[in-house]
């Protein structure tokens, strides 16, 4: 070390450089090198706080990705008459006066001023119908039309697709009525109403469940099942059965889906093969040892039930 430092001191004439300020540059190279190696090493050892994300990650809730429907029961839709659009009956007016009476005033109020009770507290708050400006979806019969079929996302207002078509159309004219404006409906209206909607067709509505609801059955259904192909699968122990049957578990899940007569048994096993746990030897067996076959797994099946 001794050696290493004098034969850099003899490299080096310090007096010189004290002498000569200029030499400094050159040295300062060496420093600048010496100080970004430090800052590196600092930033190697401190790379995972300069990549920390200060806001933590949000795992969203698959189960609300999705809407859920409401439980139903089917029901048959009546189209409204085309001529009733333009023209709206007493009859309509009347029912449109009474489901917003019922229905949209809590929120929107008796005069359609959004001050009902049960939007006081929402936010946006319902909406005035005597103001011309601001509406989300527009103030067009096929716009309100809309609204009232989908709801409007983030706020109070929810779908009313429960209504039917002749329903909706009397509510918009009761809420143009709000503004005193005239309630125009073009051709253009009607097509667009018509083309998104199909407010003329009559139609039948599925029953519909709740997805959680729907999920629970389809889970005791196919433990049912499993139980049942586990009850067939313990009772496969018949030597003539068991020598056509190469798969015990697919067999028994077969058997429980295959509800046939025996004639429609054996077309299923053939057709089915090899995916019924069938053999092929049951394919290659005679028309009798196919029937006594056939007749034995009816009798086991009866046993089951």
């Amino acid at each position: 070390m001794k050696k290493l430092f004098v034969y850099f001191y003899d490299e080096i004439d310090f007096k010189q450089v004290f002498k000569n300020p200029k030499r400094w540059v050159g040295y300062s190279f060496i420093l600048f090198f010496f100080v970004i190696f430090a800052l590196g090493i600092v930033y190697l050892d401190q790379i995972d706080q300069f990549y920390k994300n200060p806001i933590p990650y949000f795992e969203p809730d698959s189960a609300k990705l999705f809407k859920d429907v409401n439980l139903s029961l089917g029901r048959k839709v009546e189209g409204v008459k085309i001529e009733y659009i333009k023209n709206p009956t007493e009859a309509m007016l009347k029912r449109g006066e009474e489901i917003f009476r019922t229905t949209c005033s809590t929120c929107h109020g008796e005069s359609g001023k959004g001050d009902g009770i049960a939007g006081k507290g929402l936010n946006p708050p319902p909406r005035d119908f005597t103001k011309k400006d601001g509406w989300k979806n527009g103030t067009s019969i096929a716009q309100i039309y809309k609204t009232l079929q989908e709801g409007i996302p983030g706020t109070g207002m929810v779908s009313y697709e429960f209504l039917s078509p002749s329903e909706k159309i009397a509510l918009f004219y009761i809420i143009k009525s709000f503004s005193n404006e005239k309630s125009e409906v073009s051709d253009k209206d009607i097509a667009e109403l018509e083309a998104n909607y199909k407010v003329t067709q009559t139609y039948e509505l599925p029953p519909t469940i709740p997805i959680g609801i729907a999920m629970s059955k389809i889970v005791n259904e196919s433990q049912e099942v499993q139980t049942k192909a586990n009850s067939i699968s313990n009772l496969l122990n018949d030597n003539y059965i068991m020598q056509f049957i190469e798969d015990k578990e697919k067999f028994s899940a077969f058997l429980v889906n295959a509800k046939r007569t025996p004639n429609e048994l054996e077309q299923l096993l053939i057709q089915n093969y090899p995916l019924n746990g069938v053999s092929s030897k049951f394919i290659l067996a005679t028309n009798q040892e196919k029937q006594l076959f056939i007749e034995k797994i009816k009798l086991m099946s009866i046993n089951t039930n």
